[in-house]
C-alpha cells in the first residue's frame, strides 16, 4: 500500500507523523499470532520444557484453533515462534537439543525426553536410541535400563506425527505406522522388553504425558525388582561357601560323637 501525503503533511515533520499514524492504525495479518496464541504457547512450553510442534495444535482444543491454522504454513509457524521468543525470552527455545545437552532426532522426541529425564530415579538409566537386536537395524527411541545394563526393561516409542486415533493424512504418516507395527511385532515375542507408545495427542496434554511417562518408569522399576527377587531366590537355592564350610565343619564333630 502506498501512503500519499498531502501538502499540509509535507513539512519538516509531516511525513514522520503520517508514517507514525499509519503504523498505529495498521491491522495485524490474520496469519500473525495473537496475544492469546502466545499465552497458550507459553503455558505449554513451560509445562513441556520445550515449545510444542505445530501438528500438536490439532489436539489442544478450541483455544489453539488459530495456532492450528498457523501450523499449516512453515513460514507462519516460524514467525509465531519468533514472536514467542520476543514476548517470553526466558522460555526454552525450539530445536532438537534438550536442556541437558542431549541431541534428539526430532522436536517431539525432545518433548518426551524433557519429561522423562526429570522423573527417572537413580536406580534406572535412561538411554537414547538403544539397539534392540544385534546384526539388525532395529532400535527404539528411548530405553529404561537397569544400571550398567544394555538391554532395556521398558522401551518407549515416540509417534511424533500421529495421534492415538492413528488417522493418517500423508504417506509419511502411513510409513511411520508401518514401522511401529514392525516394532510391535518384535516386542510381542517372548522375553522381550515392555513397549510403551506415546502419541502426539498425549504430548499435547502435559498431564497425560507425565502420567504415561510415570507409568513407564514404574513398569521398569517393577521389572528391576522382579529380576532382583528372582536372582535372590536362585542364590538361596545354590549352596554357598559358608554353607559348605558349615557342612564340612559338622563332619568331624559327628565322627567324634560316633567314636564315643
Amino acid at each position: 500500500m502506498r501512503y500519499q501525503t498531502t501538502r499540509h503533511q509535507a513539512g519538516r515533520h509531516g511525513v514522520s507523523r503520517a508514517i507514525h499514524r499509519f503504523r498505529q492504525t495498521r491491522r495485524l495479518s490474520p496469519w500473525d499470532a495473537t496475544e492469546h496464541d502466545l499465552q497458550v504457547m507459553a503455558a505449554l512450553t513451560e509445562r513441556l520444557g520445550a515449545p510444542p510442534v505445530s501438528n500438536m495444535m490439532r489436539y489442544c482444543g478450541p483455544e489453539a484453533r488459530h495456532l492450528d491454522q498457523l501450523g499449516e504454513s512453515l513460514g507462519d509457524w516460524r514467525r509465531m515462534l519468533e514472536a514467542l521468543a520476543r514476548r517470553y525470552p526466558d522460555l526454552p527455545r525450539s530445536g532438537a537439543q534438550a536442556s541437558d545437552g542431549t541431541t534428539l532426532d526430532s522436536a517431539p522426541e525432545r518433548i518426551v525426553w524433557e519429561t522423562l529425564v526429570q522423573r527417572v530415579p537413580d536406580d534406572l538409566d535412561l538411554r537414547c536410541h538403544p539397539w534392540l537386536e544385534d546384526g539388525r537395524y532395529l532400535r527404539s527411541d528411548f530405553g529404561l535400563c537397569a544400571p550398567e545394563e544394555e538391554t532395556p526393561l521398558v522401551c518407549i516409542e515416540v509417534m511424533g506425527m500421529l495421534g492415538s486415533d492413528q488417522i493418517c493424512r500423508t504417506d509419511v504418516e502411513e510409513a511411520s505406522l508401518d514401522r511401529l507395527a514392525e516394532k510391535q511385532d518384535w516386542f510381542s515375542q517372548p522375553d522381550r522388553p515392555l513397549l510403551r507408545v506415546i502419541w502426539l495427542d498425549m504430548m499435547a496434554h502435559p498431564d497425560w504425558l507425565e502420567a504415561i511417562c510415570a507409568e513407564a518408569i514404574e513398569a521398569a522399576v517393577a521389572q528391576t525388582a522382579c529380576g532382583m527377587k528372582k536372582f535372590a531366590e536362585v542364590k538361596e537355592r545354590i549352596p554357598g561357601r559358608n554353607f559348605r564350610q558349615e557342612k564340612r565343619g559338622s563332619l568331624p564333630a559327628s565322627r567324634g560323637r560316633a567314636r564315643k
